[in-house]
């Protein structure tokens, strides 16, 4: 036990040490634009759906939002310590729950520091929406175990409100409320929970917003995500470069050698993970990878056992690869924010700060470092894949490489 302690205490450093230097060597990444820009216009009195075209439910950008409450423009590392926050709050509630499932004190704190390190390397050092949604999966499953089901029902919604994809995790919650505590009334409650959060969406966007109901379902069931992202090239190659993390995580639980199909709980967890696989039909980025943590270290949590001396060092050893894969790329990336600077405060002596450009691909990190204004908000928003031609480049101002 004072060995895991001591072990606990090297891998608390290792964490702290990963968060200080992905914080001071973070660049804004691919996907950061989008839902910052949003998450600015929302601050500054904009509606998503009716003034801002979006693809993606708000829960997101609304608390993001929150932080020009503090700070009039935040910067991307301001806005990366707030994602941290919330990668925190999903460890705090995952640690609540290895309590639950019996795990020792100090267990606990090393699958937490596993689950933290993992999520950092699959992308969370990347301002993302799936942190979001396994943060308020965790909460949910926490409320599950403690027979709160009304609550536990909403915040899953949460999720689902956090990114589209979250609407997964309500099939495996079904039937871990019947293994758990049978059916009936808990079932119920947990519908209403899950159902009320709709409701409010709806009302607020509908009847006091005044967006169109079709026109917001045509926006959240994916019109906006141009069939040019779904239809990028999948290889092996950037399969399993996004897998690598996910690959890793299935090692320990290869080697509890217990048939997880033996437990009724352990088989949903299992459908979970599968579940949670399916958007990898439309990429196969690193951070979609992190839907099913959640169901991968619940699963490590209820049965591992530390006290097998080979579990405990292919845990150490998969958890140093991972840590290792992390500090790689933020070394390797590590002037790309400066580089990011130095265009930023060239380009302003063409399109001052705050100016209305339309910003494409390698551009659209100048969104949020020159605070530059979307020009068409309503029409197109900040679609990945829309394209400008000729005609709209003769309109707009328009950036494009």
């Amino acid at each position: 036990m004072r060995r895991f302690k001591i072990l606990n205490i090297v891998w608390g450093f290792i964490l702290s040490l990963l968060i200080i230097l992905s914080i001071l060597y973070a660049f804004i990444s691919t996907d950061a634009p989008y839902y910052l820009s949003i998450a600015r216009d929302i601050s500054r009195g904009y509606a998503p759906y009716k003034d801002i075209f979006s693809s993606y439910t708000p829960v997101m950008m609304y608390l993001n939002s929150l932080l020009h409450l503090w700070v009039e423009q935040p910067s991307y590392h301001f806005s990366l310590v707030f994602q941290y926050i919330i990668t925190t709050i999903a460890v705090v509630f995952f640690y609540k729950i290895c309590r639950i499932e019996k795990q020792g004190k100090t267990m606990s704190v090393f699958l937490s520091f596993f689950l933290f390190i993992s999520i950092l390397s699959s992308d969370g050092t990347y301002i993302n929406l799936e942190v979001y949604v396994i943060m308020f999966s965790l909460i949910a499953f926490y409320l599950l175990l403690k027979e709160r089901f009304l609550w536990s029902g909403v915040f899953l919604a949460l999720g689902f409100f956090s990114k589209q994809y979250g609407i997964f995790n309500f099939l495996p919650f079904l039937l871990l409320i019947v293994s758990y505590h049978g059916f009936r009334k808990h079932l119920v409650k947990f519908i209403i929970g899950g159902l009320a959060p709709l409701f409010i969406f709806l009302i607020y966007f509908v009847f006091f917003e005044r967006v169109e109901f079709q026109d917001l379902a045509l926006q959240l069931t994916g019109s906006g995500y141009d069939q040019e992202m779904i239809e990028l090239e999948t290889t092996w190659f950037r399969f399993l470069a996004g897998a690598k993390i996910f690959i890793l995580l299935v090692v320990p639980l290869v080697l509890i050698r217990r048939n997880p199909f033996r437990d009724k709980i352990d088989s949903v967890l299992i459908l979970g993970i599968f579940i949670n696989l399916l958007p990898l039909y439309i990429q196969t980025v690193s951070h979609y990878f992190i839907l099913t943590f959640p169901y991968i270290f619940i699963l490590l949590a209820r049965n591992i056992d530390f006290s097998n001396r080979r579990i405990l060092v292919v845990s150490n050893v998969v958890l140093v690869i991972i840590a290792g894969l992390l500090f790689t790329r933020i070394f390797k990336y590590r002037e790309v924010y400066n580089e990011q600077l130095d265009l930023a405060e060239k380009i302003q002596n063409v399109y001052p700060v705050g100016s209305k450009v339309f910003l494409y691909k390698h551009f659209r990190f100048l969104y949020i470092l020159n605070d530059y204004q979307n020009p068409v908000l309503k029409e197109i928003g900040y679609r990945y894949g829309f394209k400008p031609d000729q005609d709209f480049g003769r309109k707009y101002n328009v950036l494009a490489k």
